[in-house]
């Protein structure tokens, strides 16, 4: 097992090497070592934060219940669904290297998670706000994450009300201020 991820690993390098380019999920995790498995992970909702205009951000947490550090890439699967459990229309986020309220770009970046640490990766949508003469906006009361690089699937309570926009940063080593 160990001999086929070195040479998984090996073949990542060098195709990434030969391509000039990185693909952003797999070659960067592997080069860090032990990727995260989603049966050492648990997601939770941190902050949420409201702003004139309808601007929402909502911030979440994964944290690594292993007893090795493990490591992340890329964006998280956020999808907002309805009653029954199905996305809804235009329910799924966009990846976005940066949010409103992001002073810079935040490319997808390896992030190490710890044994019993967390990282963060931040969501922001646009909900009626004040002013808003529009039809009634669908709202979720339930989301479905699935962290980058794992097939593993966390459904977080929560009220969202969408409008408009719904993006989602990649994952970060420290929560956005």
């Amino acid at each position: 097992m160990r001999k086929g991820l070195l040479l998984v690993v090996i073949l990542a390098a060098t195709a990434h090497a030969v391509a000039g380019q990185s693909n952003s999920t797999t070659t960067i995790l592997q080069a860090a070592g032990q990727i995260c498995r989603g049966a050492d992970l648990s997601v939770r909702q941190v902050t949420t934060d409201a702003a004139m205009g309808g601007r929402n951000l909502i911030d979440y947490a994964i944290r690594n219940h292993s007893s090795l550090p493990c490591a992340l890439v890329g964006y998280p699967r956020f999808e907002l669904l309805d009653k029954s459990g199905r996305v809804r229309p235009r329910g799924r986020a966009t990846n976005s290297q940066r949010l409103p309220g992001d002073d810079r770009k935040q490319p997808p970046k390896s992030v190490t998670v710890e044994s019993g640490k967390e990282v963060w990766f931040r969501v922001y949508y646009k909900s009626g706000g004040a002013g808003y003469l529009g039809q009634p906006c669908p709202v979720s009361r339930r989301v479905r994450i699935t962290p980058p690089g794992t097939r593993r699937r966390f459904l977080v309570r929560g009220q969202i009300t969408l409008c408009g926009k719904l993006l989602v940063s990649a994952v970060r080593s420290e929560l956005a201020q």
